[in-house]
């Protein structure tokens, strides 16, 4: 240990650094002008072993080593090749959306992140002679999820901090990135707790019941209704848009929808067969609803948060093969592009039209997701995709210059969508900064803009404050 106090003594001349995600790997960086630059830095790596803290270090212990032991960063760092990327637990395809959902999607807050995983769309692609492009109908299967990217980032994820740990710094997905990527309302009831109603195998098959000829009973485990069974009441399955629908059919359709939207995108587990029945109130309340005040107003983008946070946390410490990230990996893929250069693709045809998607209420207008889920992702012939050891070594290697710390200015809006965004993107600002608990069923996780201000074009201690209460490590097991 004196060893560490030697060189924090030379602080003029020497700076150490904590890197990694252990907490006892340092980084002396040696300013020397042997090799002709005053300016160059010899690195030497330092561990330090099980011996007493430096005295720099008393205050600021972090990271929990019960945590630690298990964590991803942990195994990598011990067998960079031992470990294989998370798996998402997302569907394969998109679903349509039929116009008579649109006044009730609108309602419950929820139609920004619909139009996000919608699956057929009238977008603008390159063509020859058109500076801005040419209007095509493409039928999209989905977002290709990079599971390799996704679960770099949860290998710098800590549960401890709610913040991922890079060489430079601490940054994480806020709820500033979950309005702006996704557009879902921050300002509402909480997302829980969640409970399936009381016989609601019954209670659904009835409302099912006649709907579409040819449907068997209702398929479904202790989980909740199968997957397969839900998918038999999508608009498609009726024949749309070639055949008519009732309005019967047009509010179970919405009800399997929802379901699916819920259960398989915002809210994503390990049942890959099965949707969770304590989704089937808030679906059904939706579905039938009439008017606005049908719907209660609930807070969608904290929760979103929140499943986000739990699922990293839970995730950070996965290492056996099959494991998944459960969670919303929409929003964590947006925001890693959004930010990182890293596995991210270009997009064809420019900017988002400024007539497309307009309403008069611009609610049903673009987020600053919407040009990687609804445009044309090109790469580069030599650009790396789903490669975990390359994604790993290439954030191991990013630069604090290399981070886009404000992408949603009103320069970068301007370029992207000149016809302005959704109204849900930024209807609830003054909730950004909020350090009130963020809930999704029964999870309550705290958030860390004290240590992230750089994402909010504020400046950031160099010391940021120590989380306000230390969650003992049985709620993150």
């Amino acid at each position: 240990m004196e060893y560490m106090d030697k060189k924090m003594k030379k602080g003029l001349s020497h700076t150490v650094l904590a890197i990694g995600n252990q907490e006892r790997r340092f980084e002396v960086r040696l300013p020397t002008d042997k090799f002709g630059c005053v300016h160059e830095l010899r690195t030497h790596e330092v561990r330090i072993g099980n011996e007493e803290w430096p005295s720099y270090m008393a205050a600021r212990s972090l990271l929990d080593p019960v945590i630690d032991q298990k964590h991803r960063a942990a195994w990598l760092e011990a067998d960079p090749q031992g470990l294989e990327p998370l798996q998402t637990r997302t569907p394969k395809k998109n679903r349509l959306i039929h116009p008579g959902w649109i006044d009730r999607l609108k309602w419950a807050g929820l139609l920004p992140f619909a139009r996000l995983v919608e699956a057929t769309r009238t977008v603008w692609v390159p063509a020859d002679g058109h500076p801005q492009g040419v209007l095509e109908g493409v039928n999209s299967t989905r977002l290709n999820y990079d599971d390799a990217l996704i679960t770099c980032l949860v290998d710098r994820w800590r549960p401890e901090t709610h913040t991922f740990h890079f060489r430079w710094g601490e940054m994480a997905p806020t709820l500033e990135d979950a309005s702006m990527l996704l557009g879902p309302p921050l300002a509402g009831e909480p997302i829980g707790p969640l409970e399936a109603p009381i016989c609601w195998q019954q209670t659904m098959e009835a409302r099912f019941h006649g709907i579409r000829a040819g449907v068997g009973p209702m398929t479904f485990d202790g989980h909740g209704p199968r997957q397969a069974w839900l998918h038999e009441f999508q608009i498609d399955q009726f024949g749309y848009p070639a055949t008519p629908m009732n309005e019967a059919q047009i509010t179970r359709s919405l009800e399997a929808y929802l379901m699916w939207l819920l259960g398989k995108t915002m809210f994503t587990d390990n049942h890959g067969n099965t949707i969770s029945a304590r989704y089937i109130a808030i679906a059904q309340e939706i579905a039938e609803a009439t008017e606005a005040e049908d719907i209660t107003h609930r807070s969608w983008g904290s929760a979103v948060l929140a499943t986000t946070y739990r699922g990293m946390c839970k995730g950070c410490q996965l290492t056996a093969s099959g494991s998944g990230i459960v969670g919303c990996p929409l929003l964590l893929q947006l925001w890693s592009w959004a930010r990182f250069p890293i596995g991210r693709p270009e997009i064809a045809g420019g900017s988002w039209p400024a007539n497309e998607l307009y309403d008069a209420e611009h609610i049903d207008m673009p987020t600053f997701g919407s040009l990687w889920t609804s445009r044309k992702r090109r790469f580069g012939h030599n650009q790396l995709r789903n490669c975990y050891p390359a994604f790993t070594e290439q954030f191991d290697l990013l630069l604090e210059s290399d981070v886009s710390w404000e992408p949603y200015s009103e320069d970068n809006r301007d370029a992207a969508y000149p016809g302005g965004i959704s109204n849900m993107c930024t209807g609830d600002w003054p909730y950004w900064m909020t350090k009130a608990k963020i809930i999704f069923n029964i999870f309550v996780e705290e958030m860390s803009q004290q240590r992230v201000m750089r994402q909010f074009g504020l400046r950031q201690l160099i010391e940021p404050p120590p989380p306000t209460v230390l969650l003992p490590p049985r709620i993150h097991m």
